[in-house]
């Protein structure tokens, strides 16, 4: 059998497509885990200007126990949709604690210090007293892992 036999039409052209669709799908991975999906952003429910800084990281990794809390430009916390008085918020701070705690004990951990991670969004406004006493409250409750939330500035 001659060779013109074996492969066809001497004049066709097969090309190999596997490494343009890996290439392809790499780039589609790459979008996606770059675009932002809206404004879905935790705790985004009301509107909070956050403070800028030059060398603003993401947040925390989302598997991790996360507890979020925004305070408004008046110095207001807002924890679970809901504005806290300083009273309440007190009773919230240990509420959440004693949630975790029971978690917390059931997976190994010691009982001092809790391994939620506390997320502040607090309005660049915001009197910083209050944040500074949220804080303490937080702390007092058991609380030892805290992230402020910040905008990265741009222009650098």
């Amino acid at each position: 059998m001659t060779r013109r036999d074996r492969q066809g039409d001497p004049y066709r052209l097969d090309l190999n497509l596997t490494p343009l669709l890996d290439v392809v799908l790499q780039l589609i991975t790459f979008f996606m885990m770059l675009v932002h999906f809206g404004s879905q952003i935790e705790a985004a429910d009301r509107e909070v200007r956050l403070p800028v800084a030059p060398a603003a990281l993401p947040g925390a990794m989302a598997g991790e126990d996360r507890l979020v809390v925004v305070i408004d430009a008046a110095g207001t916390l807002i924890a679970g949709g809901r504005e806290r008085s300083a009273s309440e918020a007190s009773r919230w701070w240990a509420e959440q604690a004693a949630r975790r705690f029971r978690g917390a004990a059931s997976l190994g951990e010691p009982a001092e210090e809790l391994p939620t991670q506390v997320i502040v969004r607090a309005d660049r406004d915001a009197p910083y007293g209050a944040v500074r006493s949220a804080l303490a409250e937080a702390q007092e409750s058991g609380f030892a892992r805290f992230s402020l939330v910040v905008m990265l500035q741009e222009g650098r």
